[in-house]
């Protein structure tokens, strides 16, 4: 669960709880229709695309009943989650992604292969042996795409891999907080340097402009709740009733 910070009208403090498989459909949602001027297309949007959209999908039966920080008694961040809890939801994903196709495992398992290479239990007990297990079989995965689609170069592989982590974190920036300062995202799959500069409430100015259509309207969904102690999940359940959206509008310079 994303867990944003929000204020009401009256000042009361709330949190914005946005469900994981719904930042990763907006991660989707950005990658449609990309692929303009210096940023290349998807590498085969057959598959990039849907592993793009689903790659969180292991969230699902978490977010609908989160979790309780038993210290803070608010509802646990992805971004505290355990590292063992970690592990089981994203092999869920990295599972359920073998519907789409075994290059869609691959490219979901190196994405959390990384993360975890990134964090500070990279080297714990766990950490190892969910990144030895990975390791070997996206090593078979891949395989069993190549036999199929020998076209496929490494640079594609690795241009989809930096395609997916790009829009995962596309995603993230604008749902952990309300943007109100310019951005620059230097890290794009092309390392070409992209800028987003807000304007009035939900637009930026996107430049240079990487889509291929004239403007680009995306949103999220999620639950607002008081800012309180929760005694346990059905406490937070309780409470999770009202579902809002938030929009982004995005046009070129």
């Amino acid at each position: 669960m994303i867990v944003r910070p929000h204020q009401a009208p009256s000042g009361e403090s709330l949190l914005f709880l946005i469900p994981q498989s719904v930042h990763a459909a907006l991660s989707g949602d950005l990658a449609s229709h990309w692929g303009n001027g210096g940023f290349l297309p998807l590498v085969h949007p057959e598959v990039v695309w849907p592993a793009i959209f689903h790659h969180d999908d292991g969230w699902i039966p978490t977010d609908n009943a989160p979790p309780i920080d038993p210290e803070t008694k608010r509802p646990v961040s992805f971004l505290d989650s355990p590292p063992a809890d970690s592990h089981a939801i994203w092999t869920k994903s990295i599972q359920g992604a073998a519907r789409i196709s075994p290059f869609a495992q691959y490219l979901i398992a190196e994405h959390f292969m990384m993360l975890r290479e990134q964090s500070h239990s990279a080297d714990s007990e766990a950490g190892r042996t969910f990144l030895s297990k990975y390791d070997e079989l996206c090593e078979s995965w891949r395989d069993r795409w190549e036999e199929r689609h020998p076209a496929c170069h490494e640079e594609d592989v690795q241009r989809a891999i930096r395609q997916l982590r790009f829009f995962d974190w596309f995603s993230l920036w604008l749902c952990l907080a309300d943007r109100t300062e310019p951005h620059t995202f230097e890290e794009t799959p092309q390392d070409v340097p992209l800028t987003i500069t807000p304007q009035e409430e939900g637009v930026f100015v996107t430049e240079p402009w990487p889509w291929t259509v004239q403007d680009v309207h995306v949103a999220v969904g999620g639950w607002l709740v008081p800012d309180r102690n929760y005694d346990d999940t059905d406490d937070l359940l309780r409470e999770m009733n009202d579902w809002r959206r938030l929009h982004w509008r995005f046009v070129p310079k």
